[in-house]
C-alpha cells in the first residue's frame, strides 16, 4: 500500500498517531524511493489549487524547489498572474531570486512579474508611493532610521517631558508595542506616541518597527498599490502581530496564498516579538489546507538524526507535531563531532586545524563564490557571541585564521558614514534627518538639539533655515568638508584636511573604504534615496557569502555551510542561545558538524546542558590537544563529562 503525501485537503492537522505510523514507513524505506517520494510529495502540494496552503516545512526539506514548482504551476494556470515573495532572510531572497532568472521554465516577462523582496524593503515601497499614510504624510524619499539611530530619536521624543515623567517609558517597551501593533491606553504612553511620529514626520523617516504600520495603513488607504494576486510567504514562524497585520492586507484578495513556516525554527521573540502562536493558529484554521515536507536533504544522515532528536527533547505541548527525516540513509556518514579542549588555545587550534586540512578546498570555494558559480560558505564557525570574547587573547588569532577568505570592507565604517552625513547635507540642506545625524557628530547636549526641535515645528522649518550662528555654523562646516571631498587630491591627503573640522576613530578603515567607494553625488542620491544607507546593514543576515563565515548563531539563519563548527558550547556563554536557536545552528551544516567545548572561556566550567539531549548514537567524543593536534577518541557522553571533571580538578589544584 502507497504511502499518502502529507497534505490534508480539509484543512485539519496531522493525527499525531497517523503522522508516526507515516515517519516509520518513511523510515523504512530506502534511498530511492526517499527521493521518489519526497519528489512527488512536493510536486503534489505544489500543483494543489487550493487558494490557501500552510506548509510545515524544518531545516533543509526543499522550500526553494517547492516554491519553483508553484510558481510554475500558478503562470501555468494563469499567463497573467503577478507573484509576490516575501522572506525575512536576505540571502534567501537573494538565491531564490537568482533560482528564478535560471528557471527556463519560465518566460523572462513571468520572470519580471516574479517579485522577491524582504518584507521590510517591500513595506518601504508602499510607504514611498503613498507619501506616508494620510495622518503622519512623508516628502519623497523618506529616510530609514537604523539600529545606531532609534534610541537616540526616542531621547528626542522623550526630551519634550519632565524628567520625572521619563523613568519607565524605555524603547524597548514601545518598540515592542509596535511590533504588537497595541499601544498602552497610558496617556503618557498616547503622548510619546504622538510626538514619536510628529518627530518621524519632521524629520522624514521612519523606523523598522512604524514602517510596518505604515505600510498596512497605506494600503488600507489605497488598496490599488497591491497589484500582486499570488503570494509566498516564508519563514512565517517568525512575524509578529504588526506584520501579520500587513500580511492579512496584501493577501486579503489573493488568488492563490502559499505559506511556510517552522515553529521550532523561531529566532527572534526578543528582537522583533516573533510569535510562534501565530503559525500555530494557521495550522489550526480550516481555511488553509494542511502540507508537511518530511525529507531533510541539506545535513548528512547522522546530523539530520541528531537533530530531529534535539528537537523532540523538552518540546512544547503547542508545537506542530512534524516528520523530520534524512534523505538518505548513508551511516558510514561523519558523525556529529563533540570536542573537549582544556582551554580556548585548543579551540582555536582545532579551528585552525580543520581549516589548514581542507585548504584546497576553501580555495576552490573561494573562486566559485566570487564567480557566482557557488553561492553557499564551505565553512561556518557559529558563536553565542559576535566578538566571542570568551576566547580571551585567543580571539584575535581566530580573526586572523579567517581574514583570507573575507570579502574585503564588505560594510563601511562609521566614520565612512560620518564623513558621507556631512557630505550630503552640503548637497541637501533641507533633509532634516542628516541635519539630526550631524548635531550628534557635533556633540550637541538634548537641551540644544530639544530647543532647534521646537523652533522647527514651531516655525514650520527645515533646521537649516532657523537663523541661529550654531546652525550656520554647521552648514559652513558641511560646505567645506564636500569641498575636501570633491577636490583633486590623494587619499591621505584628503583625510588630513578632514581631521581638521572632524574627529576619527580608525584612518586606516576610512583610507579603505574612500578606496573601496568614493563619496559622490551618486551615493549621495542612493543615500538620499534609501539605496545606500546604513539602515539597509540592521538586517541580521548577510547576503553574499565567504568561503569562511564567522557570525552568531542566531546571524545563520538562512544559511548552510559544507561544515559548520560551534563554539562556546559551555555553561556559561550558551547559556542565552535557545533551544530554537541551536537547533537551527546544527542544521547550517550539510557535511560535518563540530560542537567544541573550551574550558576556561570566560569562566566555563562544564559543557552545555544541551549535550544530554543529543542521541549518543550518532555522536563521536574526543578530546583535543594543541600540543601535536592530538585529537583523542573519549568513546562516549560519560567519558566525555568525565573527561572535563578531571581537567577542571587538575586546574583547581594547580591554583
Amino acid at each position: 500500500m502507497a504511502i499518502r503525501y502529507l497534505i490534508n485537503e480539509d484543512g485539519v492537522p496531522f493525527d499525531s498517531s497517523e503522522l508516526q505510523a507515516i515517519s516509520r514507513e518513511l523510515d523504512a524505506l530506502n534511498n530511492d524511493d526517499r527521493k521518489e517520494y519526497r519528489d512527488n510529495n512536493s510536486i503534489t502540494i505544489a500543483r494543489h489549487n487550493a487558494v490557501k496552503i500552510l506548509i510545515v516545512s524544518g531545516p533543509g526539506t526543499g522550500k526553494t524547489y517547492l516554491f519553483l514548482d508553484k510558481i510554475s504551476h500558478w503562470y501555468q494556470n494563469n499567463s497573467e498572474a503577478s507573484i509576490f515573495v516575501t522572506s525575512f532572510v536576505r540571502k534567501l531572497v537573494a538565491d531564490l531570486q537568482n533560482d528564478i532568472n535560471n528557471d527556463q521554465s519560465l518566460s523572462d516577462d513571468q520572470k519580471k512579474r516574479t517579485k522577491v523582496i524582504t518584507l521590510h524593503k517591500f513595506a518601504r515601497s508602499i510607504v514611498e508611493k503613498n507619501h506616508g499614510t494620510s495622518e503622519w504624510q512623508f516628502q519623497p524619499y523618506f529616510r530609514i532610521i537604523g539600529q545606531s539611530w532609534k534610541k537616540i530619536i526616542w531621547g528626542d521624543v522623550l526630551a519634550f517631558y519632565p524628567a520625572p515623567n521619563k523613568c519607565g517609558y524605555e524603547w524597548e517597551e514601545f518598540e515592542e508595542q509596535l511590533h504588537n501593533n497595541k499601544f498602552k491606553e497610558d496617556e503618557n504612553w498616547q503622548n510619546l506616541r504622538q510626538t514619536y511620529f510628529e518627530l518621524c514626520r519632521v524629520y522624514n523617516a521612519a523606523g523598522f518597527a512604524d514602517l510596518i504600520i505604515r505600510a498596512r495603513v497605506s494600503l488600507e488607504e489605497n488598496p490599488q498599490l497591491n497589484i500582486d494576486s499570488y503570494f509566498i510567504i516564508d519563514e512565517y514562524q517568525d512575524f509578529n502581530l504588526a506584520e501579520e497585520a500587513l500580511i492579512f492586507q496584501l493577501v486579503k484578495n489573493a488568488e492563490g496564498l502559499l505559506i511556510v513556516g517552522d515553529d521550532e525554527q523561531v529566532l527572534y521573540e526578543k528582537l522583533k516579538s516573533g510569535k510562534a502562536a501565530l503559525i500555530r493558529s494557521l495550522y489550526k484554521n480550516n481555511n488553509y489546507v494542511n502540507a508537511m515536507l518530511p525529507f531533510c536533504a541539506r545535513s548528512n544522515y547522522h546530523i539530520t538524526k541528531s537533530t530531529a532528536y534535539f528537537i523532540q527533547q523538552h518540546r512544547d505541548p503547542h508545537c506542530i507535531e512534524k516528520i523530520y527525516l534524512p534523505l538518505t540513509k548513508n551511516q558510514n556518514e561523519l558523525k556529529v563531532q563533540v570536542i573537549a579542549c582544556a582551554t580556548a588555545t585548543a579551540a582555536v587550534d582545532y579551528i585552525e586545524k580543520f581549516i589548514i586540512d581542507n585548504k584546497s578546498e576553501i580555495e576552490e570555494r573561494k573562486i566559485k563564490l566570487s564567480e557566482g558559480k557557488e553561492q553557499d560558505a564551505f565553512l561556518l564557525i557559529l558563536t553565542p557571541a559576535r566578538e566571542i570574547n570568551f576566547y580571551g587573547n585567543s580571539k584575535e588569532k581566530v580573526f586572523n585564521i579567517i581574514s583570507d577568505y573575507q570579502i574585503e570592507n564588505r560594510t563601511f565604517s562609521e566614520d565612512y558614514y560620518k564623513v558621507l552625513n556631512y557630505y550630503s547635507l552640503a548637497k541637501n540642506n533641507r533633509n532634516n534627518f542628516t541635519f539630526r545625524k550631524v548635531l550628534y557628530y557635533e556633540g550637541f547636549s538634548e537641551k540644544r538639539v530639544h530647543n532647534l526641535i521646537v523652533m522647527a515645528i514651531r516655525d514650520s522649518k527645515n533646521f537649516c533655515d532657523i537663523d541661529l550662528n550654531e546652525v550656520k555654523k554647521i552648514l559652513k562646516k558641511c560646505d567645506n568638508i564636500k569641498n575636501i571631498i570633491d577636490e583633486e587630491s590623494s587619499i591621505d591627503q584628503k583625510i588630513d584636511k578632514l581631521l581638521e573640522y572632524i574627529s576619527i576613530s580608525n584612518r586606516k578603515h576610512l583610507k579603505n573604504d574612500f578606496e573601496q567607494q568614493s563619496i559622490n553625488k551618486d551615493i549621495v542620491i542612493k543615500l538620499e534615496h534609501g539605496e545606500e544607507e546604513e539602515a539597509e546593514l540592521e538586517e541580521i543576515e548577510v547576503k553574499k557569502m565567504c568561503a569562511v563565515e564567522l557570525m552568531t548563531i542566531v546571524g545563520s539563519k538562512g544559511l548552510s555551510a559544507d561544515h559548520v563548527i560551534i563554539i562556546g558550547f559551555d555553561n556559561v556563554n550558551m547559556n542565552w542561545v535557545t533551544r530554537n536557536a541551536f537547533y537551527v545552528a546544527m542544521t547550517r551544516a550539510r557535511k560535518s558538524l563540530h560542537i567544541l567545548t573550551a574550558l576556561k572561556s570566560g569562566g566555563a566550567r562544564r559543557t552545555h546542558s544541551f549535550l544530554n539531549q543529543l542521541p549518543d548514537v550518532h555522536l563521536e567524543f574526543f578530546s583535543y590537544k594543541k600540543r601535536g593536534h592530538v585529537k583523542t577518541v573519549l568513546g562516549n557522553k560519560y567519558r566525555f563529562v568525565d573527561y572535563l571533571n578531571t581537567v577542571n580538578s587538575m586546574s583547581r589544584r594547580q591554583r
